[in-house]
């Protein structure tokens, strides 16, 4: 079965469609989000918490989640998630054209954040309800193509927005698909992973989670790794990037530098479509290692076209990761609890992003910005290859 057969299955083919929907959205939110909270007054200091409020209830939620992903149908699910981040875009969207204070937006990006923490542990166990095992990595493939490739005019043309506005139309634009999707995805109905007579209390399946989660060391090694290395992504890329932009290349060639990154996300998702088997994730980890090279060149050069290549080539590492990633989770960990091991996976390795987000500005601050950029691209390199040290990783 290649991607057009895939594309003949019904299930995939409504699921891939609603997950290209909302992503045609998002795509434009960091830019518009960022460079609107930066111009509201305060909007500096604000960016973080802004941020941050959206960050913490998903970390607090992920685990809840997970167990509620692996209990109920995942395509409702997702179906009342996508709903909430949609209505809650439209919120932020509306207040960010309003006279009030930024820090009004903060309930809204809250719920925003708990929507997410329900959406991504049902998202990453669906996949194998829908598409035999042997088609996951061509299916992870296609999905991360769709994905990549709708966020290549995504940043431009929120680059553009926010030049003629405050960013609120493109978030609103974001808020729609979202309800869109949330109507594709209600389309579905799976059904539960188990039936109902076989579920336990949801303390004791998170529990069951935890169990699975610590004592598999190649899952909770690389999460650990990657805890670093997203601390180091958020609160250098997605915090005092646009800091650094504004001062430089501006909204609308951050938007390129975003483009640019999509591109690379997007050439290695095509070229994994190629393949049904899966990948090392050794080779992962170590491909992953580049993705340090944005952060690194953000800390020492302004000049555009530099950024955009460096961005590329760390686009070209996060997808080859990501696919190979997904693909080892959904083969090898039973679809019963995937949900949950994925819940774990994610609030480990997101688990510091809040504490990145609200530091980022003060610490840039006091030792330099570019000095937190050249110094963070660095340990984002060696967080990548550090886990291929232990066994158990060498031989995934």
């Amino acid at each position: 079965m290649n991607s057009e057969g895939l594309l003949r299955n019904r299930y995939f083919r409504i699921f891939f469609t609603g997950c290209l929907v909302s992503l045609a959205g998002r795509s434009m939110t960091p830019v518009a989000l960022a460079f609107g909270v930066l111009q509201k007054d305060g909007g500096q200091q604000a960016l973080g918490y802004v941020l941050a409020a959206q960050m913490i209830p998903l970390i607090l939620l992920t685990l809840v989640g997970g167990a509620v992903a692996d209990r109920l149908d995942r395509s409702k699910v997702l179906r009342w998630s996508n709903a909430t981040t949609g209505l809650t875009q439209i919120c932020v969207a509306g207040l960010l054209i309003s006279s009030v204070s930024i820090y009004a937006a903060l309930p809204a990006a809250a719920l925003n954040g708990a929507a997410g923490a329900f959406t991504t542990p049902a998202l990453r166990g669906i996949l194998p309800e829908i598409v035999p095992s042997d088609q996951l990595t061509r299916a992870n493939s296609l999905l991360k193509t769709a994905r990549n490739g709708a966020q290549i005019g995504g940043p431009i043309v929120a680059g553009l927005l926010v030049a003629a506005s405050s960013g609120s139309l493109a978030l609103a634009i974001d808020g729609l698909a979202f309800l869109l999707a949330a109507w594709m995805m209600g389309r579905l109905n799976l059904g539960p992973p188990q039936p109902t007579k076989e579920r336990s209390s949801l303390l004791h399946e998170l529990r069951e989670g935890w169990s699975y989660f610590s004592s598999t060391t190649w899952i909770w090694t690389v999460t650990t790794a990657f805890l670093l290395m997203n601390v180091l992504q958020t609160g250098i890329w997605q915090t005092l990037g646009p800091i650094l932009a504004s001062e430089s290349i501006g909204a609308s060639g951050w938007g390129a530098v975003l483009s640019a990154k999509a591109f690379g996300l997007i050439i290695a998702s095509v070229y994994l479509i190629r393949f049904s088997s899966q990948r090392r994730v050794v080779s992962a980890l170590t491909v992953m290692s580049l993705a340090g090279l944005p952060l690194l060149a953000l800390g020492i050069t302004q000049n555009l076209l530099l950024l955009a290549i460096s961005a590329f080539i760390g686009g070209l590492a996060a997808a080859y990761f990501g696919i190979v990633w997904d693909t080892a989770l959904q083969t090898q960990v039973p679809n019963v609890m995937l949900s949950r091991v994925a819940a774990y996976d994610d609030l480990g390795a997101y688990i510091g992003i809040p504490i990145a987000q609200m530091t980022a500005v003060a610490i840039g601050a006091t030792v330099g910005n570019q000095n937190v950029a050249v110094v963070g691209g660095v340990l984002f390199a060696v967080s990548a290859l550090l886990p291929i040290a232990g066994r158990s990783v060498r031989h995934k």
